[in-house]
């Protein structure tokens, strides 16, 4: 090799130098949230660092990402998230990872009974945040939030305001990177949301913006087969008006007798019962939770939750008026560590979340629901809850 060549590769070698140098000082204060607890040995290998060295992010991004789907096909989701975080901070635009990374923590980590760990809702939020803060301009990851929020939350307000941000949006062609419509689910699910959040009125305007929207569609794609879409949105918008109207007609004359209970069983294990006079396939919600539970608030994304925390999450089903579903926790102290003193148990029937089928008989809201006991009205929509206090040690 010549002088000549031996300094250009050195003023090449250089920076590169530096360059990893100062990669591995932004590093390393990382590393523990990276891997929290105990390492997860994930074999990266020669290809990413190489990829590295020579600027490629978006390539390692890309390889270590086929790694992480490895890992959730094996059932090692610990190794998952910590890929996530390195992917997204490689290349910020990869918005399947983020919407597969927030997906993962609110559906995937569950408990024996396969209950979600609901301590993981607040980080998914997170990186929901971040991703739409990169990637502003599509309507992807606004919908992808607004789903969690709708599905896996109920927080059908917070629903709302994501999909409409998504509803203002295009997508993109993933193999052009240029833009093009978004998909009519989109706001069809926010006519969904308006639905499921009592505000009939509004629903009913967004299917009808639904259908011209899909009017739009048909024309601009030349596709006579997305005519198929203009249908169904006029079939939702005949269906809820009907629904308005028979619903108009209710009167809170119905007394459902609501009543729940608990009966310890043993150490983490219980039983939780009760009457409700609602068709079968009703719903009650029963929610433990610490007496002083506050939900996480992460303004980045971090999966370093607060293990001290108890939250539990069940929907029990209604059968000919009655409930009953026992509650064994005993294999999962490190998601219910019951590290509280004291524990509010709270049994709640919400008419928002209830199957249309008994919304026909209580109305969208509520409006024909009645109790002696423990009808209380919140947000202008009349529910039927009832709580206990509980002792620490009436649980173990």
């Amino acid at each position: 090799m010549s002088a000549t060549a031996r300094r250009s590769l050195l003023a090449l070698l250089v920076p590169l130098f530096a360059l990893v140098v100062w990669l591995q000082v932004q590093m390393d204060p990382m590393r523990k949230r990276y891997q929290p607890g105990k390492v997860t040995n994930i074999e990266i290998g020669t290809q990413f660092v190489a990829a590295t060295l020579i600027g490629l992010k978006e390539v390692v991004a890309g390889l270590l990402w086929v790694r992480a789907d490895e890992f959730f096909h094996s059932g090692n989701y610990a190794a998952v998230i910590p890929i996530v975080r390195i992917v997204t901070w490689l290349d910020p635009h990869q918005i399947d990872v983020y919407d597969t990374g927030a997906w993962h923590l609110s559906y995937n980590f569950t408990d024996s009974q396969e209950r979600s760990d609901r301590r993981y809702i607040p980080p998914a939020q997170a990186l929901y945040r971040e991703g739409i803060a990169n990637n502003p301009d599509i309507y992807d990851l606004y919908f992808a939030q607004g789903w969690m929020n709708f599905h896996k939350v109920l927080d059908f307000k917070k629903a709302i305001e994501a999909f409409t941000e998504a509803n203002k949006r295009p997508a993109v062609d993933p193999s052009t990177g240029k833009k093009r419509m978004r998909p009519q689910f989109v706001g069809h699910t926010l006519a969904h949301a308006y639905r499921k959040d009592g505000q009939i009125d509004r629903a009913i305007e967004q299917w009808r913006q639904n259908i011209k929207d899909n009017e739009r569609y048909v024309r601009e794609s030349r596709d006579p087969g997305e005519q198929v879409m203009v249908d169904v949105a006029r079939n939702n918008l005949n269906q809820l008006l009907r629904e308005k109207e028979e619903r108009s007609r209710l009167k809170p004359v119905k007394n459902v007798h609501f009543d729940a209970q608990w009966q310890f069983l043993g150490p983490r294990k219980f039983r939780v019962f009760g009457t409700l006079d609602l068709p079968t396939g009703a719903r009650v919600r029963l929610v433990l939770r610490d007496k002083n539970f506050k939900e996480q608030q992460f303004q980045k994304f971090s999966w370093d939750i607060d293990t001290n925390q108890t939250i539990l999450i069940d929907d029990l089903y209604v059968k000919d008026g009655r409930f009953s579903r026992t509650i064994d926790i005993e294999r999962d102290v490190s998601i219910y560590p019951l590290k509280a003193e004291e524990y509010v148990m709270t049994f709640t029937f919400n008419p928002l979340t209830a199957p249309d089928f008994v919304q026909d008989v209580v109305g969208f809201k509520g409006e024909g629901l009645a109790d002696q006991k423990y009808l209380v009205v919140r947000n202008g929509v009349r529910m039927l809850e009832k709580s206990f206090i509980i002792k620490r040690n009436q649980l173990l």
